[in-house]
C-alpha cells in the first residue's frame, strides 16, 4: 500500500508573503499536496498592491504542486469571500491553486469530510475602516452553523476562532461589552462542535500554538489545535495524515531552505 502524504495545516499569515512561502516550501519538503489555512490569511486586502500576495503565492503552489485552501478570518475580505461561486467540490476559487472553503460549507480532502466555519469578531473593530480593513460580516451566522450541523458528521472543522470550551487568554484586556461580542462566536462553534461531537478543530485568531481536548456526553471526545500566527517557526504549522480519525498529528518546521 502506497504511504499517504501528510496534509499541512496553516495559522494566521495576515498577508506576509515571505512566511508564506516558506511556510508552503516547508510544507513541501513533507510531501504535502494539499495545505489548509484557518483563517487571517490576509485575502484580497484593498490596496494599491492587492492581488499582488495571492498571485506570488499562486506561483510558488503550482511550481511546488500544492493546492491551498482557506477558511476565511476576521482580516480577509469578507465582501470578496461571499460573492465567490461554489464549485462542485464545495470550495471556491481566488487563483488556480488557492481555493475557498465557504462558512457552513464542506468538501472532501484525502478521503476526510471538512467543514468550515470560519470568521470571528475583531475586538479593535472601532479603530478600523469598513472595506478597506474591516468587514461587519466578518463574524459566523446562526444559519451558517446549522446548514453544518443539517448536513452531518465531519472528521474536521475548520474555524478561525476556537470553540467556548477551549480555555484561552489573549492579549487585548476588553471591555465586558467587547468580551460578550467576542464570545458570541465561540458559543456558536461549541454548539457546532457539540451536536457534531467532531473529532478534530483546528483555528487560529490567538495567536498561539494551544492543543485541548473537549469531552462530549456520549463519550466522545474533540481534539482542538490552536494555531500560532506567521513568524512561529514551530507553531504556525502542523502536518495532519489522513486516515481513520483521530487523525495523526505532528508539528511543522516553517524554514526558508
Amino acid at each position: 500500500m502506497a504511504a499517504l502524504n501528510p496534509l499541512a495545516v496553516f495559522g494566521d499569515w495576515h498577508g506576509a508573503a515571505g512566511w508564506a512561502l516558506a511556510a508552503i516550501r516547508s510544507a513541501a519538503r513533507e510531501g504535502v499536496h494539499t495545505a489548509v489555512h484557518v483563517g487571517d490569511f490576509g485575502l484580497d486586502w484593498p490596496g494599491a498592491k492587492r492581488g499582488r500576495y495571492e498571485a506570488k503565492l499562486n506561483k510558488y503552489l503550482i511550481d511546488l504542486g500544492i493546492t491551498l485552501v482557506v477558511s476565511g478570518g476576521n482580516h480577509d475580505n469578507w465582501d470578496t469571500l461571499e460573492k465567490l461561486a461554489v464549485d462542485n467540490d464545495g470550495l471556491g476559487t481566488i487563483r488556480s491553486n488557492i481555493r475557498v472553503l465557504p462558512r457552513g460549507g464542506r468538501t472532501m480532502i484525502e478521503g476526510l469530510a471538512v467543514g468550515g466555519l470560519g470568521g470571528a469578531f475583531s475586538v479593535d473593530y472601532e479603530h478600523r475602516t469598513v472595506g478597506k480593513d474591516w468587514w461587519p460580516n466578518e463574524e459566523p451566522t446562526r444559519e451558517e452553523a446549522d446548514a453544518l450541523i443539517d448536513r452531518g458528521p465531519l472528521d474536521i472543522l475548520i474555524t478561525h476562532d476556537a470553540p467556548a470550551g477551549v480555555p484561552l487568554t489573549g492579549d487585548f484586556r476588553l471591555s465586558p461589552e467587547l468580551t460578550e461580542k467576542a464570545n458570541k462566536t465561540r458559543d456558536l462553534l461549541q454548539e457546532v462542535v457539540d451536536s457534531l461531537a467532531v473529532p478534530h478543530v483546528f483555528c487560529g485568531h490567538w495567536h498561539q500554538r494551544r492543543k485541548y481536548e473537549l469531552s462530549h456526553v456520549n463519550g466522545l471526545v474533540t481534539r482542538v489545535d490552536v494555531l500560532n500566527m506567521e513568524n512561529s517557526r514551530h507553531g504556525n504549522g502542523i502536518l495532519v495524515w489522513p486516515g481513520q480519525v483521530p487523525l495523526r498529528i505532528e508539528p511543522l518546521e516553517i524554514r526558508n531552505t
